[in-house]
């Protein structure tokens, strides 16, 4: 606070680490039975891998509910990360937000694991604060949407799965790898319509034309079996790439990408996915490191792994990648894929790749930070305001556009502002007429001598005759209209 930095707090009110009358167990000492949720049988549910605890019971919900307030009045944290959150009810969470709003005087952000999962799933119990069932609270979840998109795969993926699950930044269709299937390009358009989805914040009822050219809303897209869409507000929703669970970004992409890429078009392909999320509406989340390359040796579960795997390299000469198998626990099974990657020093990232994912990193935080068209309020103004030029079965799919109007709103700084976002190894032309004699020029962050990527001021461009828009390789660059 004194450096004028809001702060956040990460707690876990899901589980406690013991239950019964064993040494480490609180709770469940006080009031047998009580604060922890029991199956049919009287057992301590598990389904969080510990001590399930019961916040649909109200002393439980009492005791995080008072200890939210005590955190918020006392300690002015700003907002609160909430693990597992859907193991909890949504009433609880609403009145739990409504109260620490009250008592601050201001509103303090609300947002965490809408998973819906284990002996609580599709409201077994209790309505959750699950991801489908928050809509309308202005609680936030997780998007998993736009991050197995960008990524590849899903979390749950193993062995050479996680190879063959490419994802858009990382080479789906246009860049297989030497595990990757043959895939049709369809998977590329439909990749492409889950990155807009979370482009356009997850509202439900924001429409666009489909990879096959039919008018949709996001709720009618499909993702495994529920609405991609789902949010009714971009305070719903939080936007990310990567977080502390699974492998970090990078680590995904070592993985993912062609062995062959070089380190610097692994920084630039990290970059890439932290564009897409700087450009997302809604809550923008990045993981720590994301702007240093982190790596944990491709451990994909280090919550017990120490500081040797979690640490952070700061020094910009390296990222500690490749400093050893990382716990047998949980990574054993794929040790035979790690191997010859963890000794490969091509992948290690050089100090020029480090000093440029950090520059460019801050490069998108000044861009998003110069437009509340990257930050629209509600499901209205994003409706209003953003449109996607090149969707459809026609569309150039490796390139991302979108299109903002600021006309009228407070602190858009432009006029009208496009992004464009692409993620393929070679230029990509993209026209648009609608576009044409109109007076295009480069975000003032581009055009600085000090900008990190030197592509959008060097190689794109605009041809006002045309509508023609020239992409560098592996670049997200923006353009406005003053």
């Amino acid at each position: 606070h004194a450096d004028g930095l809001r702060v956040g707090m990460d707690v876990v009110y899901n589980h406690t680490s013991a239950s019964g009358q064993t040494d480490k167990s609180v709770l469940d000492r006080i009031v047998p039975g009580y604060y922890q949720r029991l199956d049919a049988k009287g057992a301590v549910e598990h389904s969080t891998c510990c001590e399930n605890t019961a916040t649909e019971h109200r002393m439980m919900a009492k005791l995080m509910s008072d200890s939210v307030l005590l955190w918020a009045t006392q300690y002015r944290i700003d907002s609160f990360r909430f693990d597992l959150m859907a193991h909890q009810p949504r009433a609880e969470m609403q009145a739990l937000s409504a109260r620490v709003d009250q008592a601050t005087g201001r509103h303090v952000n609300l947002i965490g694991e809408g998973w819906n999962f284990g002996e609580v799933a599709n409201g077994a119990r209790f309505v959750q604060a699950s991801q489908l069932s928050l809509g309308g609270s202005g609680i936030g979840t997780f998007s998993d949407r736009g991050r197995d998109a960008v990524r590849g795969g899903s979390a749950a993926d193993s062995g050479e799965s996680m190879m063959a699950r490419q994802g858009y930044v990382n080479g789906l269709v246009y860049a297989p790898n030497a595990k990757a299937p043959s895939r049709p390009a369809s998977d590329l358009l439909k990749a492409a319509d889950m990155v807009r989805v979370g482009l356009a914040g997850s509202i439900r009822s924001y429409s666009m034309p489909d990879y096959t050219g039919k008018m949709v809303t996001l709720e009618a897209i499909d993702y495994g079996g529920q609405p991609a869409g789902y949010v009714g507000d971009p305070s719903e929703v939080v936007n990310y790439v990567e977080n502390h669970d699974n492998q970090t970004l990078f680590d995904a992409n070592v993985y993912k990408l062609p062995i062959d890429t070089s380190s610097a078009d692994r920084a630039r392909v990290q970059m890439l996915a932290a564009a897409i999320n700087a450009f997302s509406q809604g809550i923008a989340y990045f993981h720590a490191g994301i702007d240093t390359l982190r790596s944990k040796s491709l451990d994909r579960n280090s919550y017990d792994s120490g500081d040797w795997f979690n640490r952070i390299d700061w020094s910009g000469t390296g990222n500690y990648f490749g400093t050893g198998l990382p716990p047998k626990a949980d990574n054993g099974r794929d040790y035979p894929l790690m191997r010859p990657l963890l000794s490969n020093p091509a992948i290690r990232p050089m100090p020029a790749d480090l000093a440029f994912a950090r520059d460019e990193f801050r490069d998108l935080l000044r861009i998003r930070a110069s437009s509340t068209l990257f930050r629209l309020r509600s499901a209205d103004e994003i409706k209003a305001r953003l449109s996607f030029p090149n969707v459809g079965p026609d569309q150039n799919p490796v390139v991302q556009a979108g299109l903002l109007d600021g006309r009228g709103l407070d602190g858009a700084n432009f006029r009208e502002l496009l992004y464009l976002v692409n993620v393929d190894t070679k230029p990509q032309a993209l026209l648009l007429p609608e576009q044409k004699a109109k007076v295009w020029v480069l975000h003032p962050v581009h055009s600085e001598k000090s900008a990190a990527d030197p592509r959008p001021r060097d190689g794109a461009s605009y041809d006002a005759a045309t509508g023609r828009f020239l992409v560098p390789p592996r670049t997200a660059l923006v353009y406005v209209v003053n």
